[in-house]
């Protein structure tokens, strides 16, 4: 093996190494078995055909320079696989080639490392971009907790829960974003959308006004401020933004169903309806647009339409029971009391399922218990 530089050399593997959050003991027994592994795979990679990506001239310049040393570290490591400056190395060095085994050499790196939180900040962004929520989720809470003045890391963690239907804690994080600098549109079309999930649509119109202050042609805070005045009760605005939006988008199927919802609310029925057939033309299998359109058909008396419309859709949408509960109402307008029967029970049946489940807070509640007790 060639000598490392002065500034390569490695540090002495540590006789005790102190527990890491994200490795288990039962991991570390393995460690030299998946680094041979990884080295197998790695030099398969590279030595096979590469039809399937082509690198540029400065991307293969780089890879080329940068393999000797790689190479080097995987080595090093099967020898000593607890050295977790070496570890953090070859994290860095594959990150972007092989984001699974840098997720696993970061997770070495232990609070003795003096580039420890860089480490935990590579793993929340390689777990979240490989959709390992859990994993991304314990990585931000120690930078949120360690850097809580860092605005990129509440920001970061509000994004994840949002994603996650955890909506009353990203609200806390969103909050924080905008309380430490967070101004942009962004930042708070973010607050208005977390709003928007956790129901709380009459307090997404000041968030919204701040975006549109700071943006006034982002078409995603007009949509949000035509839901939230729709949802309100301010029709005018309502509609005011939706045909903003349509005039930007024509195609915009949201904007086509909100203004047939402000129509039907209004009493204007058939104009609703050319509404939301606009929307049906262009997205016929537009769930929200169906459940429209069913329930002016059963407002008009007209159930077999809306049963004939509905019933297509059953295999797939057996499991929502706002569907079930239209298909219910078609069917037994549509004279088939026997087939209505069975799905007001079965929409029974998903209700308490509905029930059950844990919410967003149950949740987090039970994971601190388990992880409590691990």
């Amino acid at each position: 093996m060639n000598r490392l530089t002065e500034s390569e050399k490695l540090t002495s593997p540590y006789v005790k190494q102190k527990r890491n959050p994200f490795f288990s003991s039962g991991f570390l027994i393995l460690a030299g078995g998946c680094l041979a592994l990884f080295l197998f795979l790695l030099f398969e990679s590279e030595s096979g055909d590469s039809s399937t990506s082509q690198p540029t001239a400065s991307e293969a310049s780089v890879q080329k320079s940068e393999k000797p040393k790689r190479k080097e570290l995987i080595a090093y490591l099967q020898k000593h696989p607890e050295d977790e400056f070496a570890h953090f190395q070859l994290g860095e060095l594959i990150q972007n080639r092989a984001p699974f085994q840098a997720l696993e050499n970061f997770s070495h790196v232990t609070e003795r490392h003096p580039r420890y939180y860089e480490a935990v900040e590579a793993i929340a962004k390689i777990a979240q971009e490989q959709g390992l929520d859990d994993r991304a989720t314990s990585a931000l809470f120690i930078l949120v907790r360690e850097f809580p003045e860092e605005r990129r890391y509440q920001k970061s963690m509000a994004e994840l829960l949002f994603q996650q239907g955890r909506s009353n804690r990203a609200l806390r994080y969103a909050r924080r974003n905008i309380e430490l600098g967070g101004e942009a549109a962004d930042d708070y079309l973010l607050v208005a959308e977390i709003l928007k999930q956790a129901g709380r649509t009459l307090e997404m119109t000041g968030p919204l006004k701040q975006a549109l202050y700071q943006e006034p042609g982002l078409y995603d805070a007009h949509l949000n401020l035509a839901y939230a005045a729709l949802y309100s009760g301010d029709l005018e605005t309502a509609t005011r933004e939706a045909k903003w939006c349509l005039a930007e988008k024509p195609e915009s199927t949201t904007a086509l169903r909100y203004l047939a919802i402000i129509n039907r609310n209004q009493g204007n029925i058939e104009k609703s309806i050319s509404y939301i057939d606009q929307a049906l033309s262009t997205d016929p299998e537009d769930l929200e647009s169906l459940l429209l359109k069913a329930d002016l058909l059963i407002y008009q008396r007209k159930g077999e339409q809306a049963y004939q419309l509905l019933k297509p859709l059953y295999a797939n949408q057996q499991t929502d029971r706002r569907y079930i509960s239209a298909l219910a109402r078609a069917a037994g307008l549509a004279g088939k009391r026997e087939e209505a029967l069975e799905l007001q029970q079965l929409n029974q049946r998903l209700i308490k399922e509905e029930d059950l489940r844990p919410s967003s807070l149950q949740s987090e509640s039970v994971q601190k218990r388990q992880a409590g007790r691990k």
